[in-house]
């Protein structure tokens, strides 16, 4: 059998050595590639890491938990509905704490069933109604200067128990800017809930 060589800058390779040099470039590529994929993305000079996570199999729900009790001054919420029983305790303990949390939510979320709206009420937590056009379906959790939480998973029980969910943690101090300023614009044209003890009713109040 002819001998199988390469020459490259005069010097002959055989076969076996080619072998050898593409499974070196091969592990070289998939390190490469290892190596990106656990690096944070880069917008301009502003740098964030994103964290993903699904329903069923990963506890989303404790993720959540862990991220609100990191909290250390602010924690601002925006949920179409708030029924999940660990999450609701969880951020009912940072407000003990005197850390700062704020909720926005759909103005159908108080006549949503297992809706903890009354609880965190009964508590101090201010609940500010989302007037705007169209639902307020958003997911998004945002925590100090540089945590956002947001995904498909929504704050309730049936999204760990139930549903086939992600869940999205970018960490970032520009990112969480943007999200704030959202947050922000959407509470400011809302109206602020309070519960009249009398009857157990509820009121709105446009924010001043």
């Amino acid at each position: 059998m002819k001998k199988f060589t390469l020459r490259i800058v005069g010097c002959p390779i055989t076969k076996t050595q080619v072998k050898y040099i593409l499974a070196i470039v091969m592990a070289i590529s998939s390190l490469l590639t290892h190596y990106s994929a656990c690096q944070p993305f880069r917008r301009g000079s502003n740098a964030i890491m994103i964290e993903s996570y699904f329903t069923p199999e990963d506890p989303c729900t404790d993720i959540v938990v862990s991220r609100i009790r990191s909290a250390k001054q602010l924690i601002l919420v925006q949920a179409y509905v708030l029924t999940s029983l660990k999450i609701v305790q969880a951020l009912l303990q940072a407000h003990r704490k005197k850390i700062t949390v704020q909720i926005l939510i759909d103005k159908n979320a108080l006549a949503s069933y297992g809706s903890k709206v009354t609880l965190l009420l009964k508590q101090g937590i201010p609940i500010i109604i989302d007037k705007t056009a169209g639902l307020a379906h958003s997911k998004t959790m945002i925590i100090d200067d540089l945590y956002v939480i947001t995904g498909s998973f929504n704050w309730t029980h049936s999204a760990q128990s139930k549903n086939t969910e992600n869940l999205i943690i970018i960490t970032g101090a520009e990112n969480n800017k943007q999200f704030k300023e959202n947050w922000y614009k959407r509470a400011t044209a809302g109206e602020r809930l309070t519960l009249l003890p009398i009857h157990s009713a509820y009121h709105t109040s446009a924010l001043v």
